[in-house]
C-alpha cells in the first residue's frame, strides 16, 4: 500500500469541489425557499379572493334583509336620511370589513323604456314608448346638452334596444356600426347597464357625464315612479320633467333642499307645496310621483386581507318579505 500523501494540488482541488457542491446545494435551496414561499403567497392570495367572494354573497343578503327591515318599518314609503340610505352601514368582520351604502334605485329615467320609440312615432300610431321618446328628448333639453341632436339619441337609443334593422330617423342599425375601426351590432334587447350606452351612436363622453347620473336601465320596458322623499338635488332635473318643464330645475332643486324631516306624507300634500300649486294642472304629472320606492341600489365594498371587492346591488321590492336581486356588476 502506498503511503503518499496528497499534493498540495490534489488538496486543492478536492476543497474547490466541495465548495462548488456546497454552492449548488446552497442555490438550490435558495430556488426551493423562493419556490415554497411563491406558492405559500399564491395560496394566501387565492384564499383572501376566494372569502373575500363569498362576503360579497354574504353583503347580498345582508343588504337583502335590511332592506327588508326598511320597508317593513315605513310600508315601502323610504325617505332621505334615513338608517340604511344616510350614512353606509360598516360591518366588521375578523380579517376585514364589509360597507353598504344604499339609495333609492328607482329615481331615474329607465333607458328601456324606448325600446319601441322609433315605431311608436309611425304616424297614426300611439304608444307609451312614443310618451318615453319625447320625456327622454325634454329631459336632453333640461340637462341642456346636446339638446339640437335630441331625436337622434332617442332614435339612436330605440335602434339599439328595438330587435329589427330599420334605422329610425338619424338612428343607426347595424350597417351603421359595422364601419368602425371594431365592427359590432346592436343587441335587440334590453341593456344590462346604462354603461352600454356609450357604444350608441351620439352617446359622446360629454353626453355620458351629464345624462348617466340619471339614468339607468332597470328589466321592466315602463318608466318608474319617482320617489319625492328619496329624490336628490342631482336628480332634480327628473322632478322638473315630471311637471313638463313648467317647474325649472332650480325650483326643483330648491324643493328637493327644503323637504321636511322625513319627506311629504303624500303626493297630495307636496303638491301644496307654493312653487308647485301654481303650476298647471295640466302640465302637473303627477302619475310620475310617488312616496314609496320599488328598487333599491346597493353599493357593497368588501376589504379582507389583501382582496378588494366593489360590487353594484339592484334589489326590487314588492314586500318586506320579498326583497330580490334583480342584478349585480362587480366593479372592482
Amino acid at each position: 500500500m502506498s503511503d503518499r500523501q496528497p499534493s498540495g494540488t490534489e488538496s486543492g482541488v478536492a476543497l474547490v469541489t466541495v465548495l462548488m457542491i456546497v454552492a449548488a446545494m446552497s442555490a438550490v435551496a435558495v430556488a426551493l425557499s423562493a419556490s415554497v414561499l411563491a406558492s405559500t403567497s399564491r395560496a394566501r392570495a387565492i384564499d383572501s379572493a376566494s372569502q373575500a367572494d363569498w362576503l360579497v354573497l354574504s353583503a347580498e343578503e345582508v343588504g337583502r334583509a335590511a332592506i327588508g327591515d326598511m320597508v317593513r318599518a315605513t310600508e315601502k314609503k323610504l325617505f332621505a336620511g334615513m338608517p340604511g340610505l344616510a350614512e353606509p352601514t360598516v360591518i366588521n368582520v375578523e380579517g376585514g370589513l364589509v360597507s353598504l351604502a344604499g339609495r333609492d334605485g328607482g329615481n331615474c329615467f329607465n333607458v328601456n323604456a324606448l325600446a319601441g320609440a322609433n315605431v311608436a312615432r309611425t304616424p297614426g300610431l300611439e304608444a307609451a314608448e312614443s310618451a318615453a321618446g319625447e320625456d327622454f328628448e325634454l329631459l336632453v333639453e333640461l340637462l341642456d346638452v346636446d339638446s339640437g341632436n335630441a331625436p337622434g339619441l332617442v332614435a339612436s337609443l330605440a335602434d339599439w334596444l328595438d330587435p329589427d334593422q330599420s334605422p329610425g330617423i338619424s338612428g343607426a342599425e347595424n350597417s351603421f356600426y359595422a364601419s368602425a375601426d371594431m365592427p359590432y351590432r346592436t343587441p335587440g334587447q334590453p341593456m344590462q347597464s346604462v354603461s352600454e350606452l356609450r357604444s350608441v351612436r351620439y352617446f359622446t363622453d360629454e353626453v355620458m357625464a351629464a345624462m348617466e347620473p340619471l339614468l339607468c336601465a332597470l328589466p321592466q320596458t315602463e318608466s318608474v315612479l319617482l320617489n319625492i322623499n328619496t329624490l336628490d338635488e342631482r336628480r332634480a332635473p327628473l322632478l322638473s320633467l315630471a311637471f313638463s318643464e313648467a317647474l325649472t330645475v332650480e325650483a326643483a332643486q330648491d324643493l328637493v333642499f327644503q323637504r321636511p324631516n322625513g319627506g311629504w306624507e303624500s303626493v297630495e300634500v307636496f303638491l301644496t307645496e307654493p312653487a308647485v300649486r301654481e303650476i298647471a294642472p295640466a302640465l302637473r304629472r303627477t302619475g310620475m310621483l310617488s312616496v314609496e320606492s320599488r328598487f333599491v341600489a346597493v353599493q357593497a365594498g368588501i376589504e379582507f386581507r389583501d382582496a378588494r371587492r366593489m360590487v353594484d346591488i339592484l334589489y326590487a321590492i314588492d314586500g318586506p318579505d320579498s326583497v330580490k336581486t334583480i342584478w349585480r356588476e362587480r366593479k372592482g
